[in-house]
């Protein structure tokens, strides 16, 4: 897994959010898996513009949970570890 992150700048006529698409995250992985595949690689940062802060905002409260999953690579090693020592 990658490193999931949402990024929040003031721009000249609003706000920017840069958040990662998990979607495009996992067409990277699926193409780094497959020997025959000559897809190119996609960035999955992906770049949101809002006028205001209320639809920045908004958007963040809908977006948090996908562009940051609460199992990360941390948290998804740290319970296989736990598993392999026995403990749940």
């Amino acid at each position: 897994m990658g490193y999931n992150s949402i990024r929040i700048s003031r721009e000249r006529g609003g706000f920017q959010v840069r958040a990662t698409d998990p979607a495009i995250e996992a067409e990277n992985r699926a193409r780094d898996t497959d020997a025959k595949s000559c897809a190119p690689y996609r960035d999955p940062d992906v770049e949101y513009n809002f006028d205001t802060k209320e639809e920045t905002l908004a958007f963040i409260e809908k977006a948090i949970d996908v562009a940051l999953p609460a199992e990360t690579f941390t948290s998804a090693f740290d319970k296989f570890a736990k598993e392999a020592q026995g403990k749940s």
